[in-house]
């Protein structure tokens, strides 16, 4: 009788795995869990088969195949990627995140796999008086209701020159001139707001590019702000496991794989 209870025990689980209903898996490997917002092409996005795909995400494929992990990918909130990637020492954040002096305090970064600036987003024609050698300058904004990604470069840039924080009153190129900041999930929920309830977008070159490509009654505008560098970022206490990612990224670089991923998700727009 033990003997039948047990088979039966095992055809039970069998049907549930393939049925779906058991969290079954036969993959050896141990998992690297990455943590990333759907909501940034060409970097991360949902594809119309409902999948987040992009070029981090193949870039951790990359990484997943030639250091044998299993690689689960987490869309979650940006602002708790950092969050995540502090609980587990086998996490990592692939979100096109921005190498920062607080961020580089939390966690353990990876070295820079691309370069990349800030745009803004704006009705097309709307900032064509204020471009001068192809940029357009924070100062141009003034007075505007500006969207962004919450907890990216862009929103930390426009709350300093709003002075958000109230940190260093009347040295913001913002202060005073009735511009305000609204936070959204994501760059591409934030510029269908435009017209609406915000006059720009302040967001990252490609994805500020994927979005207007789509769109005929938007353009965007480079503004003149310093390069930023992308890294992953790992658990503090993961010190081997980013060593070993540095010299995948090492390969990837040299030999043109992040270029062909950047090309092959936005459409042949290159940096």
């Amino acid at each position: 009788m033990k003997k039948l209870i047990a088979v039966l025990a095992t055809l039970v689980a069998l049907t549930s795995c393939a049925l779906g209903f058991a969290a079954c898996s036969s993959d050896p490997r141990p998992t690297l869990n990455v943590y990333t917002n759907a909501g940034f092409a060409p970097y991360e996005y949902v594809n119309e088969y409902g999948e987040v795909v992009g070029v981090d995400i193949d870039i951790m494929e990359e990484i997943g195949e030639a250091l044998g992990y299993n690689v689960v990918i987490n869309d979650i909130d940006f602002g708790l990627i950092m969050e995540e990637v502090g609980k587990n020492e086998l996490a990592v954040g692939a979100a096109g995140m921005t190498k920062t002096d607080e961020r580089d305090e939390a966690a353990l970064a990876s070295i820079s796999y691309a370069v990349s600036v800030q745009y803004v987003i704006a009705p097309k024609d709307s900032l064509d008086d204020k471009v001068v050698d192809g940029k357009v300058s924070l100062a141009d904004l003034a007075g505007k209701k500006i969207g962004v990604q919450e907890a990216t470069t862009g929103d930390y840039l426009v709350s300093d020159e709003i002075d958000e924080n109230g940190e260093i009153e009347g040295t913001g190129v913002l202060e005073g001139t009735n511009a305000t900041k609204t936070s959204y999930t994501n760059a591409i929920v934030a510029s269908g707001d435009i017209g609406a309830n915000i006059d720009v977008v302040v967001i990252d070159k490609l994805p500020a590019q994927s979005i207007v490509s789509g769109n005929a009654n938007l353009e965007c505008y480079e503004l003149s702000e310093e390069p930023e560098q992308y890294v992953l970022y790992f658990n503090k206490n993961a010190t081997e496991l980013v060593a070993k990612v540095n010299k995948v990224l090492e390969k990837l670089i040299e030999n043109g794989v992040i270029d062909y991923f950047t090309v092959k998700h936005s459409g042949g727009i290159v940096g």
